[in-house]
């Protein structure tokens, strides 16, 4: 994967369900100038559990990747890490093979081969 210098955007997931813009903000002001906060929803309004946060700068970026990463907030504890872009993600998914799903045979059934 190939690092972008002016990276500066952010995901963060395990979020809790109650977890607000204004204190993903002011945690992520710790490392920085925050330019935006992204909390996702579903069809009905409902948090994700997971958000995008823009820092001014990549080196804040980095900053606050390396300190947050990991930190208890709203009875969890967040995952922290740089926003890929959906080809780096596709590309992810391509370098890596999926494993062959197996059936199971169902209970009170012999396996016929």
């Amino acid at each position: 994967m190939k690092v972008n210098p002016a990276y500066r955007d952010i995901f963060v997931s395990d979020l809790s369900y109650e977890t607000s813009a204004e204190e993903l903000e002011q945690l992520f002001a710790l490392c920085g100038k925050v330019q935006s906060v992204n909390l996702l929803t579903d069809a009905q309004g409902k948090l994700k559990g997971i958000a995008f946060v823009r820092m001014s700068t990549a080196k804040e970026t980095r900053d606050a990747i390396n300190t947050l990463d990991g930190t208890y907030l709203t009875d969890r504890y967040i995952s922290v890490s740089e926003a890929r872009s959906k080809e780096e993600r596709t590309e992810a998914l391509e370098i890596t093979p999926s494993k062959a799903r197996r059936r199971r045979t169902p209970p009170g059934r012999k396996k016929v081969r």
